[in-house]
């Protein structure tokens, strides 16, 4: 009884845990034999509480001295890093246009001669963070609560919404909505999936 409680408790504190939650944390419940409806509500209980505290006590925090000095100074490394940016740009262009200015023939290229065709900048690659940005800037806040479990994850979801000024409350409700539509089906896919493997090999 004690060892069926501990693992109960360590699907709970799994589920909690960012970046486990519940899309890692059910197919290995149900996987160990437990029970998937206990798996599905302790899962969904670790992943929300977590949801509740962070979108009742972030405003709170913001508004702490602490995390204001912080913003400050981080505000201030933007800055620097984008005045150093444009000075490195400003001097690249000085010293191509001094190179053009000093050559004796214009500078042509051969598109079929790779050696002075410049190449493409590589497109970089989007943060988490940013993807989050996105789909909430195009599907709003459903959106974000839909997709994000699978995306961010539920709780960094929940963050980049109140930070882009989403309701608390509107918040609230549309990550809990999502967060059970996405149990329901990672236990009923987990259960008949572990069981469909497990009668195709006996």
């Amino acid at each position: 009884m004690v060892e069926l409680l501990w693992q109960y408790f360590l699907i709970f504190i799994m589920a909690a845990t960012p970046w486990l939650e519940i899309l890692i944390v059910i197919p290995i419940g149900i996987g160990m034999g437990l029970d998937p409806f206990w798996v599905g509500f302790i899962s969904f209980a670790g992943n929300f509480l977590p949801i509740l505290l962070i979108i009742y006590s972030l405003k709170w925090f913001q508004r702490t001295k602490w995390y204001k000095q912080w913003k400050a100074r981080r505000r201030r490394k933007k800055e620097q890093k984008e005045l150093k940016k444009r000075e490195e740009r400003a001097v690249a262009e000085n010293q191509d246009q001094e190179a053009v200015d000093h050559s004796d023939q214009p500078v042509t290229r051969d598109i079929r001669d790779g050696r002075d065709a410049p190449r493409p900048p590589k497109k970089a690659r989007r943060t988490r963070k940013e993807q989050a940005a996105s789909i909430f800037h195009k599907y709003g806040l459903p959106g974000l609560a839909i997709l994000g479990p699978a995306v961010t994850g539920i709780h960094l979801a929940a963050v980049i919404a109140l930070s882009l000024k989403a309701d608390q409350h509107k918040t609230t409700a549309w990550m809990g909505g999502s967060l059970v539509v996405w149990t329901i089906i990672l236990t009923a896919a987990s259960y008949y999936g572990i069981d469909w493997v497990t009668n195709l090999f006996s």
